[in-house]
Formats: structure tokens, sequence, C-alpha cells
């Protein structure tokens, strides 16, 4: 066996290629150095256009050597699905492009073996909501607020077309915001408007005038008005009215610029008379407004929408103990008021009890089968006293303690005594105690009860029968766990590992959680009793790693080995023209798999065609029938070995 550089003249060397040729010697030719190891270079090919902003399913090319092993990770949580996420070869590579929330451009990376490609995706579409396009302001000025909705990243701005609208807040904003601004004063007799101009979007300012100056009375005509100033609930109201008082000769008119304010009848008059106007609803702000009645000026004002009062009738309910199958109470409140009703006792049902305005709340007060007791329903914020008379009968139950193991099952029974005719019911005021018999009864009976299984501390629960409690004590589980296998070693391509099984008690639950990224739990996140764990490890692509996972509070290690490297030994040899055999050592990590395949038709693989971890390739090859070297190849590993054999 030779490992020098063997000389040969120029003519010798193209005749030797041409034979090789005519031979089909195989793709690869040894020069005067030697050829280079096969190196598993990874080329991607990815999208040329953004995927758009509603997300889609888009494809890598992958293209590398048949015998090469990849593995394909994301680094951006939006790109989910990679199928396959391993392979050897060239393939393609499939995968889920969520939706983009934002207004701004987003991209991440598909990494194959360290080379990278890059998704885009386009900017969610920026669109934008505002809380009003419409701001209607006193003559005395405020202050308002715009609320703006938006895609998160999109940018927006405001600005005001009026002096006298001045912006103090929200200008400029990026997704959800608002825009705040102060209205100065109105010094002019007539109403004005103005535009907010807020992401694209215009909203109109509208300001009332003040109010005018009456001009003097004249001297001979004295006009009063009754009353002198009024004003209203943000309910409004479709009628009210102005008492004129002027003598017979006097003139007079009516008028108003206030918009929520309208006369409904005359508005104009000789001597006494009568003004009527309405109020629409206030849906806003506390708001001021004015009629203007001959030389009389008359302030009007009107609550905001929140100034809702309430008032009940009657505001203590007294029920016999028999109960009541329908007890009403008035409400009295504005129109535009909206109101509720509820009670703090589980005795007391509600069958109608909402509204706008006034209305009637009904009561169901169920029958008392014991002492007096009180109640209380809330109406609008206003407190109704329910009073309830107590049952002419009596009741006793026995025991009132009891004791329940903690696996649960049939426990009591409770017996109760009471007088003929006389009806109980028995309820539990906790989940996990359930009454298997004896809900209801009359007279003297008995409440059969289950207790469900504890699966932890020591608990108590209670019963209420005939209006007495029974308590249950049930004692705590103490639930002991083993797992296996507690060691699981993976190879670097990752994939399922060995499902972790759970023992434990029936009832016992358990949880199973790791801190490692790398390791995904696929089921068994939580269970109870007897179960198991499955989880998936990502590929590799470092040095060996080790995590711990922690399932029913036992640690089970991980370890995963890193991603294979592969050598050969020799990696070239020369034999004489006679027939004979070779071997090539192989030398990579446990767990690593490679294959042997012959690229010339002379040189035959005996043994050693697959293998895992350290091992050896056996080949054999005939005599060299030809007057020239032949050279021919083996791919062992994905690495080359070339033989050459003399003439």
């Amino acid at each position: 066996m030779h490992n020098g550089v063997i000389r040969k003249p120029l003519a010798y060397l193209v005749l030797s290629a041409l034979a090789c040729v005519i031979a089909a010697c195989g793709s690869t030719v040894a020069t005067e150095t030697g050829p280079s190891p096969a190196k598993c270079g990874v080329s991607l090919a990815v999208p040329t256009s953004p995927v758009g902003s509603g997300g889609d399913a888009t494809t890598i090319g992958v293209t590398t050597q048949p015998e090469c092993a990849w593995s394909a990770s994301s680094d951006a949580a939006w790109i989910t699905g990679l199928t396959p996420s391993a392979g050897q070869g060239s393939a393609q590579l499939q995968m889920q492009v969520a939706a983009n929330p934002s207004g701004t451009a987003r991209q991440g990376d598909i990494i194959v073996n360290g080379e990278r490609g890059r998704i885009r995706q386009d900017a969610a579409p920026c669109t934008f909501e505002l809380s009003a396009t419409e701001q209607s302001v006193p003559a005395t000025g405020g202050t308002g607020r715009i609320t703006v909705t938006a895609v998160a990243g999109c940018p927006w701005s405001a600005q005001s077309d009026a002096a006298w609208v001045v912006l103090t807040g929200g200008t400029t904003g990026t997704g959800n915001g608002s825009v705040t601004f102060t209205i100065a004063s109105n010094p002019g007799t007539t109403t004005r408007a103005a535009s907010i101009a807020v992401a694209g979007q215009t909203v109109k300012v509208t300001q009332q005038a003040a109010a005018p100056i009456p001009p003097p009375a004249a001297a001979d005509c004295g006009v009063a008005v009754t009353p002198k100033d009024v004003s209203f609930l943000a309910a409004g109201t479709s009628s009210s009215s102005i008492t004129v008082t002027a003598a017979s000769t006097c003139e007079w008119s009516a008028s108003t610029e206030t918009p929520w304010l309208s006369l409904t009848g005359r508005t104009s008059g000789t001597g006494n008379g009568t003004v009527t106007f309405s109020v629409a609803v206030n849906t806003g702000a506390a708001r001021n407004g004015a009629l203007t009645i001959g030389n009389q000026t008359v302030p009007v004002s009107q609550a905001g929408s929140t100034s809702c009062t309430f008032s009940v009738s009657p505001s203590t309910l007294n029920i016999p103990a028999v109960g009541s199958t329908g007890t009403s109470v008035s409400v009295t409140t504005a129109a535009a008021c909206a109101w509720s009703a509820s009670t703090n006792a589980s005795w007391i049902s509600i069958a109608s009890g909402s509204g706008n305005g006034n209305g009637t709340v009904t009561i169901v007060v169920a029958a008392n089968n014991g002492a007096a007791r009180s109640g209380t329903l809330t109406v609008g914020g206003q407190s109704v006293a329910v009073n309830q008379a107590a049952a002419a009968c009596s009741y006793s139950v026995t025991p009132i303690t009891l004791s329940a193991v903690a696996g649960g099952g049939a426990t009591g029974p409770v017996t109760v005594t009471a007088g003929s005719g006389c009806a109980w019911t028995a309820t539990s005021n906790v989940s996990w105690l359930s009454i298997t018999a004896g809900a209801s009864g009359s007279g003297n009976g008995s409440v059969a009860i289950n207790a469900a299984v504890n699966t932890g501390a020591a608990r108590t629960g209670t019963l209420t029968v005939a209006n007495q409690t029974v308590t249950v004590n049930q004692a705590a589980t103490t639930c002991s766990s083993s797992v296996t296998p507690t060691t699981v070693s993976i190879g670097a391509s990752g994939g399922t590992g060995t499902a972790i099984s759970v023992s434990t008690g029936s009832g016992c639950t358990w949880t199973a959680t790791t801190s490692a990224g790398w390791i995904t739990i696929l089921t068994g996140a939580s269970g109870s009793g007897n179960g198991s764990v499955t989880y998936s490890v990502q590929a590799n692509t470092g040095s060996a790693r080790t995590a711990t996972l922690t399932v029913a509070g036992q640690n089970v290690t991980i370890s995963q080995s890193a991603p294979c490297t592969f050598g050969i030994s020799p990696t070239n040899d020369t034999v004489n023209k006679e027939a004979g055999t070779g071997s090539v050592s192989v030398t990579t990590q446990s767990g690593c798999s490679w294959t042997a395949v012959s690229n010339t038709s002379w040189i035959t693989i005996t043994s050693g065609s697959t293998g895992t971890g350290n091992g050896t390739v056996n080949f054999t090859f005939p005599r060299n029938p030809g007057d020239s070297n032949r050279t021919g190849t083996l791919t062992i590993a994905g690495r080359t070995f070339t033989l050459t054999q003399k003439h």
C-alpha cells in the first residue's frame, strides 16, 4: 500500500482518463493530490415576495447532497408547522405564517444546518376608529376627549383648525390612544364650529353662542316670567312651560339658540301668556342653555347622563312564613336612567328586575321552615328590607358532625326530626358533598350523603338540613408517585423520546414541567392517578446537552448527544493488479448512523453497508484485466475513499 504521489507522463494521464470514461469509472476522478472530502453544504431558496399580512402557508426549497442530513427550525414564534422539520437530501420545507397583528412589517429566519432563509411579512393595514365624530360644548367652553382605536404599530396625528380649539394631548400616537383638548369660551352671539383632524378623520366641534344681552325694558311695558330659571334630569321632558306676565298692550316673543331646547307652543303674544318647550335627552355631560322671553332670559340647566336618582316604594316588605309567589316594589326615576335589582339572600329570587325609567320589581320568597329571617333587596342602589316570619314548625337533625375518609363514599345518614306536615329540604354548600337521597321531605326523614375522593389536604364542608348546619370533616389523601424511566438518551437529530410512565394512587394529581426550551411536553402536562408523559426534543446543533423533566415531583434526566461527525481511515489505498480485499474504519459518536456505497462496478462491499457508531466497511475487488492503472471510489458516511489498482 502506497500513500505517496505517483508521477505519470501527461499522455499517460490522458489515456487513463479516457479509459476510465469508457469503463464508467464513476464521477470521481483522482488527481495528483487526491480528491477533497465531500462537504454537506445547504442552500435555501426563499420566496421573493413577502407573505400577506393575513398570513398564509409558504415553502422554502432545501438543496443539498442526497446523503446529507439536515434539520430546520424557526427563530420567529409566528412561523410554525415546519414540515418536515428534518430530512436528508434536497426537499421542500413547508411552514405556516400567522396573521400580522401589527401595522409594522416583520421578518423572521428559517435555520437549516446553520444556513438562514429570511421570511418577510407585510404589515397589517392600518385602520382607525374614533369614539365620536361630533362634539357639542356650551358657550362657556370646557374640555373634551376623543378615543382612538387603531391597529398596533399604526401611527396617527391630530390637528385643530381653529385657535379656540387647543389640543392638550395626543397630537401624535401609535396604536390605541386618545386626543384631549380645551375649548375657549365663545364671546360671540352666534354658534361657531371648528374641526379636529384625527387619524385622517374629521371630528366636528360645535360651540353654542353666548346668551344675548337682553334689550332694556320699555319704561311703560314690563314682562315678567315664572319660574326665572329651570333645571331638568338627563332624561329631559316632552313638555314644560314658563308663565309670562305682561301688561295687556305689551307685545313679547320667545326664542332659543340652544339646540337641545325646542319651543312647542306659541312663540309670541300680547299681555299674559304661556311658553311651552321640550328638553331633549342628554347622553353626555351636564349642560346649560337658555330661553329668551320678551326682555327676560330664562337659564335652563340639564344634568349629565350619569346624574340618575332612584326612589323605591315600599322600603320594607313583611312576608309570612309560607312565602310569596309575587311581591312588587315600585321604582321611580328619570326615563333615561337604567336600573337593576339584586338580593343578598338565597331564599329571595327576582322574577323581574331591570329597566329604564319608572318600573316594578317582582320577587318570589321561599317558604320559611325555621326561625324568622331577614334579607335585603337592592334596586337602583336603594335598599329594601325583606323580613319573613318564622315557621310554626320546629326541626332537629342528628348527627350535626360527620367524618369522611379520604377515598370518599357514602357518609351519614343524617336523621331529621320534624312535626307531621312540616316540610324541609337538604342542600350541600360545597361541591365535593352531594345528597344522594332525602333532598326534601316532610315530617321525620333522613338524608344520605356522598363525599368525593379527596386528592389534597384535609377539608371541611357543610350541609344545610332542615335549616340546620351539618359539618363534614374529610381526611387528607397522602399521595406517593414513581416514574420510569428516570434517564433518557436521545440522538442529536431529536424527535419523540421514550414516554415517562407515572404510577400513583387513584385521585392523586400530578404535573409535568421542564425549564429547557429545547424540550416540549406533548401530552401529560397534568394528570390524576396512573398516566404517562410524552415529549419531543429539538434537533441539537451544538454540543451535547442535558436537561430535567420534573414529573409528579420526580426528576427525569434527558441527555442529548451532539450532532454526528464522521471520519474514515484510510481515505485511500493502492493495491496490485491481483484480486483482493480491503477495509475502511468508520469513526463517529455512539448512535450516529451511516451508510457505505460503491461508486465503481469492480469494487463490491461485502459487509458494513450500514452501521451505527464506530464500524468497519469490508470490500473485495477482482484482478485488473487492463494494461493500465484504474481508480474507483466508495462513499462511506459521506466521505470518499479512493482505491487505485495497478496494472
